[in-house]
């Protein structure tokens, strides 16, 4: 029995806890930690990871008396720390094992602690090892590290976290040589693509198979008399009927955790359920919440003095809120690997199924039904990891001249070389970075050889590498501050404050609404009120993407809707008579059903829609290129905006010029840099990417630098080449997109035009950013 191995204090705490029998990740991973092998752990939210990684290394701590700071654990959000301390204390005070948490809000005083007297266990975030990597004290604490568990490790692969870690943990090699590796995650599509990101050797334990999912798909149909009701809380009797089902299994389950995709649809649907019903047991819970808010909601919810916590990503990962029996997902959640993390917050322990309702519109039905599919067949999409990232490598640099006075070239490109996103880089590319930060005065170079520098740091090394401990972009957040509790409640971004910051305007914040009594210097003052079409706060964060693979399913299940097969629907999709019918007939209203081999080209007033089913990084793509060649051969701009399903152009072209543009496409990239570099997109990413490089202070605001000529100042540099290298990574899929313009080209994907709107072309055109709030007219909600 695995338990078995340990000591015998151990495992009589074991038996004290009440784990009778190890889970499936304990019995696979204990084993291989034990050997000292660098281990990825998957499986389900639930399952045990956590004592898999941790209880054979506090083992290892006693009986080997192994010094502070033994084991380094890095997760990626503060909130999960100070569930994992709670959690991890019980067995480390039992077993006189010191166990800290260190990150942004630890105090001066609890910082001074750790550094006169270290944990054996510091638990840390990627932000706050990068700045215990150059205090004199931490770093001769860290020299001692001989385990590092990298905790929901799936949440920063595939983001510049990610990529900051990476490069950590080779700094953090060259401080307390070799260690341990144990990178812990949810089921993930590229499992191999995350074990090479975490160690060249990391060994798979994949224990997936333990978990059970039920879930389905529905979708509540309005009723006549639902209109009037819908139009006094203003909102679409379509959202009423979701809502009211919504009511319903909320009402009869104990505990309901309601994901939505958007903070704007979290919070109207709170407030709305403000005025449908007051007794209703509900809070709105998401990252621009105040701490004290977010805390209170989670407690009342685990007392279950709350029925239900409406919430957006910030309640994903494992945050003690007691037992759930239901998730919901509000419209489709977009992605396989979303809908899994969330359903499996139901059911939490691993014996119980994860029991998940995605409460549909007929917008997105389709996609529900496929990703439900999918979710249970344990089909998850791939990662994207972003490889080479100059900004992040810039800042690293400064990071090791900080802790070593001299230092060549080679040197840190020896270190750089070995974390998995910069495997590829060559030693000029690492030069043009260097030699870049020198004319920046951000370090001094001195040549030794033609192909050597000595490196040592500038008096701004310090403050730019401090002002870049975060890889996340910095947005101007102003606190809300209630003048009835006195006490934070959120906080807005700066440009909405601009908008409706002025006294007496009213604004939607934690389910309801708020008049703004005046603002102050990093402050507004606001008083509850009673108002149901107060403005919906537009917090920083997109729409997460559709991948095409998902897409390309749609258009297949389309298909059968659009024959009527009804047999074949059931058999392969976990939906219930209602929407099965809803399917068919959908597809019914269209003469044409685009799929993934068939396009659908639609000309409507000064409007050409193009319907694929490529997902939202190819149509972005495709759309731009279209829209680029458009411009440079009419002379006038073009509006276009794009979903899943979708490309919608608003010009003066006519459908056969684009249907001309895609079957002659030609250098995709080069057409596709030329545009994306005078969009609004470039800039914004280009002002993060300056800020990270030292070009521009953080402190210097968006409106009132002149961005134009910085760009033109710097245009082929390395922050340029990042920004770029950013934009297309994130917003585009360059290979897909070729390869569906390959197809057109050959034929082998038909494009078929109609002077008249679709069905699905009238989806399209009153698709809303909110996806619950009444549209005043559907071209303010598509350009």
């Amino acid at each position: 029995m695995t338990f078995n191995v340990f000591s015998d204090k151990l495992q009589k705490l074991i038996q004290k806890k009440g784990f009778l029998e190890p889970t499936l990740p304990q019995k696979m991973g204990i084993p291989h930690i034990l050997e000292g092998k660098d281990v990825l752990i998957i499986a389900p939210t639930g399952s045990g990871k956590t004592e898999a990684a941790c209880l054979p290394l506090f083992d290892k701590i006693v009986r080997e008396h192994e010094e502070p700071i033994s084991i380094l654990y890095i997760n990626p959000l503060r909130s999960l720390s100070r569930d994992l301390l709670d959690r991890l204390f019980w067995w480390a005070d039992k077993l006189d094992i010191e166990v800290a948490v260190r990150h942004g809000d630890t105090t001066q005083q609890e910082r001074k602690l750790q550094s006169e007297s270290p944990p054996h266990c510091l638990i840390t975030t990627p932000e706050t090892l990068a700045s215990i990597l150059i205090g004199k004290n931490m770093r001769k604490h860290l020299s001692h590290v001989r385990y590092v568990i990298v905790d929901e490790i799936h949440e920063i692969v595939e983001n510049k976290r990610g990529v900051q870690l990476s490069l950590l943990l080779e700094r953090l090699k060259q401080v307390a040589g070799p260690f341990q590796r144990i990178g812990i995650s949810a089921t993930v599509g590229d499992p191999q693509k995350v074990a090479a990101f975490l160690s060249p050797q990391a060994l798979i334990v994949n224990a997936v198979g333990a978990k059970h999912y039920d879930i389905r798909v529905e979708y509540p149909k309005p009723k006549p008399f639902h209109r009037e009701q819908a139009a006094q809380l203003f909102i679409s009797d379509i959202t009423l009927a979701r809502m009211l089902r919504l009511k319903e299994l909320i009402e009869s389950h104990t505990s309901v955790i309601t994901f939505t995709n958007t903070r704007e649809t979290a919070e109207i649907l709170s407030s709305r359920f403000r005025a449908l019903d007051k007794e209703l047991k509900q809070e709105v819970h998401h990252g621009s919440l105040s701490k004290e808010s977010r805390i209170d909601s989670e407690q009342k919810f685990k007392k279950q003095q709350l029925k239900s916590l409406i919430a957006t990503s910030s309640l994903e990962l494992g945050i003690d809120i007691g037992s759930i029996d239901l998730v919901v997902q509000y419209l489709s959640p977009r992605q396989v690997s979303k809908l899994i993390q969330r359903v499996g917050r139901a059911g939490h322990r691993i014996t119980q199924k994860s029991k998940g309702i995605i409460l549909s519109g007929e917008e997105d039905l389709f996609e529900s039904a496929v990703i439900a599919r999918k979710a249970l067949s344990g089909e998850i999409e791939e990662i994207r990891v972003h490889d080479m990232a100059l900004d992040v490598l810039a800042t690293q640099i400064i990071g090791i001249c900080l802790e070593r006075y001299d230092v060549t070239s080679t040197e840190v490109y020896d270190i750089v070389k070995n974390a998995y996103p910069y495997r590829n880089l060559t030693y000029d590319q690492f030069l043009t970075v260097l030699k870049f930060l020198g004319s920046l005065r951000l370090l001094w170079l001195r040549e030794l050889t033609d192909n050597t520098l000595a490196i040592r740091r500038s008096r701004r090394s310090w403050e730019h590498y401090y002002e870049n401990l975060s890889m996340i972009p910095d947005t101007r957040q102003t606190k809300i501050i209630s003048i009835v509790q006195n006490e934070p409640i959120g906080s807005l971004d700066e440009a909405f404050l601009a908008e409706h910051g002025e006294p007496g305007s009213s604004f939607i914040c934690k389910g309801r609404a708020w008049r703004v009594l005046r603002a102050e210097e990093g402050k507004v003052i606001v008083e509850p009120v009673i108002d149901m079409d107060s403005a919906i706060p537009a917090w920083e964060g997109e729409l997460i993407p559709v991948p095409a693979s998902i897409a390309a399913e749609v258009g297949v299940l389309r298909q059968l809707a659009s024959r009527g097969d009804a047999d074949t629907i059931q058999e392969r999709y976990n939906v219930d008579k209602h929407c099965l019918d809803e399917l068919i007939a959908i597809a019914a209203k269209s003469d044409v059903v685009p799929h993934s081999g068939a396009f659908l080209l639609e000309h409507h007033k000064d409007f050409i829609i193009l319907h694929t089913c490529c997902g939202t990084l190819v149509n972005d793509t495709i759309g731009r290129y279209v829209a680029a060649v458009l411009t440079a051969e009419t002379g006038t701009s073009v509006n276009m905006k794009t979903d899943p399903y979708r490309i919608i152009f608003q010009c003066h072209a006519s459908p056969k010029d684009i249907k001309r543009i895609l079957e002659h496409a030609d250098k995709l990239k080069e057409t596709l840099e030329l545009a994306i570099e005078r969009s609004t997109l470039f800039k914004y990413r280009f002002l993060h990417a300056s800020r990270r490089f030292g070009i521009i202070s953080r402190k210097a605001r968006f409106d009132r630098l002149g961005l134009s000529r910085i760009l033109s100042q710097y245009a082929g540099t390395p922050v340029y080449h990042e920004t770029m290298r950013e934009v297309l990574v994130d917003k585009m899929d360059l290979d897909e997109a070729q390869r569906i313009l390959d197809k057109i080209k050959k034929k082998e994907i038909r494009i078929q035009t109609s002077t008249t709107l679709s069905h699905f072309g009238e989806l399209g055109l009153s698709r809303h950013f909110s996806e619950v709030m009444k549209p005043a007219m559907p071209g303010s909600e598509i350009f």
